[in-house]
């Protein structure tokens, strides 16, 4: 009868096991020692299942710098929050500020300028629309700041040339990156990205300062 190993449960095979138990064998124990497998990055990752204890060695360790990062909560990593980003429905990413949720695209389009705050309750949803207001006329508007139209096309817009809106609304581009010109000011046109609540996120801490 088969034994394992003590460290890292390695099946050894006995002389009277038929031959493609063997091999079975042997290959789970080929999957066990990669999963043991010291792994080198010059981060710690942005995307895949990690679990406590998993270990990210730095591979461009210098002085000042850290030895390599450790997980301490099993989680998803995802890559962080940017603005003005195109999404696709099932990418994934996390706050800018570590909130342990990641957040799943489920509607593709882009992120505003601003950071939304993400909810942490399951399976909650937010567009991707922080401080977009509804469009007004006669009204200054700086760069960067973001609007509705007043009839819902599904997009918002961000003021790439600051100045007075018109009288009357104009007519909205409806094309990611097209320019709406609107009295002395020009609006971008980007559809929105909405998230929801994934899951737990993955936390990695530095570990191993080099003087």
């Amino acid at each position: 009868m088969s034994t394992l190993t003590t460290r890292l449960g390695l099946i050894k095979p006995e002389h009277s096991d038929e031959t493609h138990q063997t091999i079975f064998d042997l290959s789970q124990n080929f999957d066990i020692i990669d999963a043991a497998a010291e792994r080198y990055a010059p981060a710690p990752p942005t995307s895949g299942i990690h679990t406590i204890r998993d270990r990210i060695w730095n591979d461009r360790p210098a002085a000042g710098s850290y030895a390599g990062w450790i997980c301490t909560r099993t989680g998803r990593a995802a890559p962080a929050w940017t603005g003005l980003t195109s999404y696709s429905i099932g990418q994934t990413i996390v706050p800018t500020a570590e909130n342990g949720h990641y957040y799943e695209c489920i509607q593709a389009g882009y992120s505003a300028v601003q950071e939304p705050t993400f909810p942490v309750t399951s399976g909650t949803e937010v567009e991707d629309t922080k401080a977009a207001t509804t469009w007004t006329a006669n009204k200054a508007y700086a760069q960067n700041e973001i609007v509705f139209p007043t009839i819902d096309n599904g997009r918002f817009y961000v003021c790439t040339v600051a100045g007075d809106s018109g009288m009357f609304e104009p007519v909205w581009a409806t094309s990611n990156g097209y320019i709406t010109n609107d009295g002395t000011v020009a609006w971008s046109s980007y559809r929105i990205a909405k998230w929801r609540e994934a899951g737990v996120s993955t936390m990695f801490r530095p570990f191993g300062k080099i003087e």
